[in-house]
């Protein structure tokens, strides 16, 4: 099972997706990607999420909108509650990307890492069963570092489960 490892270099962060390898009776640490220089932005400001997508009607929130849609707004949600300037990182949910100057970059929060690795796990989904994918799809918004509402991650793991292909998000 991979995790993600910070190592400090010259007074800067840097992330790591990593896996552990056994060998004999140790294990060792085997870096799988390097996901770029952590940024650590402050809470700016503690935005319900319903406050900031001007939901009034949950269920009407989930008809209208698809799973993609939902994620999207998460992240827009962390981002702003972080005030994480826009002028100053690329942030783009289509190609998933999250970079400043044309690097990779890495936003730490929440005890996460929203990045562009986390994003496609996030946007890219895939259902296999559903007793496993409730935490499978828990794990992706933790590491992406997104304190999902609970009545928002039940609405969204209902509405996967109620698409007629069990399409990939």
């Amino acid at each position: 099972m991979a995790f993600f490892r910070v190592k400090k270099i010259k007074g800067n962060e840097y992330v790591y997706r990593v896996e552990n390898e056994w060998s004999g009776k140790s294990s060792r640490q085997k870096v799988k990607g390097y996901l770029g220089r952590a940024f650590r932005p402050d809470l700016k400001n503690n935005l319900v999420f319903n406050e900031f997508c001007k939901i009034s009607d949950i269920e009407k929130y989930f008809n209208d909108n698809t799973i993609e849609k939902i994620i999207k707004d998460l992240v827009e949600w962390e981002i702003s509650k972080y005030a994480v300037e826009k002028e100053k990182f690329y942030i783009d949910l289509e190609s998933k990307k999250i970079q400043k100057r044309g690097k990779d970059i890495v936003i730490v929060i929440n005890g996460g890492f929203m990045c562009g690795f986390t994003l496609a796990n996030l946007l890219e989904f895939k259902t296999e069963s559903e007793e496993q994918d409730g935490n499978r799809l828990a794990r992706a918004f933790v590491e992406a570092g997104i304190k999902i509402p609970e009545e928002i991650f039940i609405g969204l793991f209902a509405k996967l489960y109620k698409q007629p292909e069990k399409e990939a998000i």
